[in-house]
């Protein structure tokens, strides 16, 4: 922690952010997340979806909006924690931690990209594992949320590359959420085409119904 991190802590020690009550950002009432969804999206290039959590429940709204919109970055250790607990063991150790990148305008109007952020938490809880930022988005597009899935495909066209040299061969693709998957599937097209081998996408969060059995969607 740095020195301004604990005056900050000193004079606005951290509070739930689901009740309000002092001394940590999740007490131990709302530290707990209920199982995601199972994946039943198909895709062309991306192997697999790991996702921690459902979206569609108060704690994990909570995190990402905290988080994503408000700029706690704090929070993204939480969100790196829970992550690591829903992959194999084995894929830290032989994969490489690729974040779902922002175009620069957004990125510079939010201040940060989440992704990366999340990315950077996974790191510092499993050093062994490379981070690399060498995936770009080089155009501009409109929030997936908001379109149909026809629409989602055709906005995504064209919108990531690789900046770097050599590609990892495994490579853990991170975003915050998930809804239909076409985001990591087209990134998942471009880094398959330059020479990845396989590519999970690995999220916190995923829409729909809350499964009761399994927390990861693959």
């Amino acid at each position: 922690m740095s020195w301004w991190q604990w005056i900050q802590e000193a004079i606005f020690p951290p509070r739930c952010i689901v009740c309000k009550r002092e001394g940590f950002w999740l007490c131990e009432k709302h530290n707990t997340f209920v199982p995601a969804p199972k994946n039943e999206a198909s895709f062309e290039d991306l192997d697999e979806i790991f996702a921690a959590t459902a979206y569609y429940h108060p704690t994990s709204q909570k995190l990402i909006e905290y988080f994503k919109f408000r700029g706690f970055r704090d929070l993204a250790d939480i969100i790196g924690k829970q992550i690591i607990s829903t992959l194999p063991p084995e894929y830290l150790k032989t994969h490489t931690l690729v974040p779902v990148p922002l175009h620069w305008t957004r990125k510079l109007w939010r201040g940060f990209n989440q992704a990366e952020e999340i990315a950077k938490a996974i790191q510092r809880l499993s050093p062994q594992t490379p981070l690399c930022t060498d995936l770009k988005r080089v155009r501009r597009t409109k929030q997936q949320a908001k379109l149909k899935r026809v629409d989602r495909l055709n906005n995504l066209s064209l919108a990531f590359e690789w900046n770097g040299s050599e590609i990892p061969k495994k490579i853990l693709l991170i975003d915050d959420v998930v809804a239909s998957g076409s985001t990591l599937d087209s990134a998942a097209g471009v880094l398959k085409k330059m020479g990845t081998r396989h590519v999970s996408g690995v999220v916190f969060a995923r829409g729909g119904k809350p499964c009761q059995n399994s927390g990861n969607e693959n």
